[in-house]
């Protein structure tokens, strides 16, 4: 197995690469720095002189409220960088796996979202990462996209992590929770990565989250209370914090897998309980 890797130094990556290294795998992680997704010629030049067997594209504009000043660059990485890698994804005849987000969806429901619902993003991120699946279905037929949602893991920045540091900082802390996802461990969503790969499992859409739902400021109260730590979080509407990109009210996703509760994959995740 010959695999491309895209965005390997990122949060998902750095989780993803060392499992693909046990399975005794060949690939080949890139970063932005030798590998930029956006240049079509030089990734042509590049991917012809490679043969591959399966492209894992990582690599995208993740900050969702610079993505609203930094527009063109949002829609360069995570659209037209996404169809370049599906051309070669194409031209190899190769599967591509692709990762994408709740954010495609615009949040006005209160029931989970099903992979066939209809998508309707509020953000640039949302749009440039929905025209990316786009891209994908119209140029491959042997296609992933996996929605997934709210990540944390020890790859690099995160929420969980970025909230500890806080409580280090300050006493009390305000968090919205008018806002309901499902928080992901990132080990959890890349062991389901590799089943994908082993098991050859059927071309599509998928939904992978872990089990369960929540708000921002449970979240926080729930990272707070695994590591004892006291600071206060104090519950605020979405409208008493404004930031530059829309985000959706409600995103929970119908998943395509059982992955652990929320709960218990950020307990294992803080506490080293694996």
């Amino acid at each position: 197995m010959r695999i491309l890797v895209t965005g390997s130094t990122g949060l998902l990556g750095q989780e993803l690469c060392p499992m693909l290294e046990r399975e005794g795998w060949q690939f080949w992680a890139t970063n932005s720095k030798i590998f930029d997704v956006t240049n079509e010629k030089a990734i042509k030049e590049i991917m012809d002189r490679v043969s591959l067997d399966f492209i894992i594209h990582l690599a995208g504009y993740t900050n969702m409220d610079q993505a609203e000043i930094e527009q063109e660059t949002a829609y360069a990485v995570n659209y037209r960088g996404t169809k370049n890698l599906a051309k070669i994804a194409k031209k190899h005849d190769v599967p591509i796996l692709y990762i994408s987000t709740d954010c495609v969806f615009d949040g006005n429901r209160n029931t989970p979202y099903k992979t066939t619902d209809a998508t309707n993003p509020i953000s640039v991120y949302g749009r440039s990462k929905l025209m990316g699946e786009e891209a994908i279905k119209e140029l491959c037929s042997k296609y992933y996209i996996i929605r997934t949602s709210w990540l944390y893991g020890s790859g690099g920045k995160n929420y969980v992590d970025a909230m500890l540091t806080f409580s280090s900082l300050m006493g009390e802390i305000n968090v919205v929770d008018d806002q309901i996802g499902s928080p992901t461990w990132t080990r959890d969503l890349c062991n389901e990565i590799i089943k994908i790969i082993k098991e050859n499992k059927p071309f599509g859409t998928y939904h992978i989250t872990s089990s369960g739902a929540t708000n921002w400021s449970n979240f926080t109260k729930k990272i707070y209370e695994i590591k004892k730590r006291p600071t206060k979080v104090n519950s605020i509407d979405k409208s008493d914090f404004i930031r530059p990109a829309k985000r959706p009210k409600f995103c929970v996703m119908d998943t395509s897998v059982e992955l652990p509760n929320w709960e218990e994959s950020l307990e294992n995740y803080l506490i080293g309980k694996y």
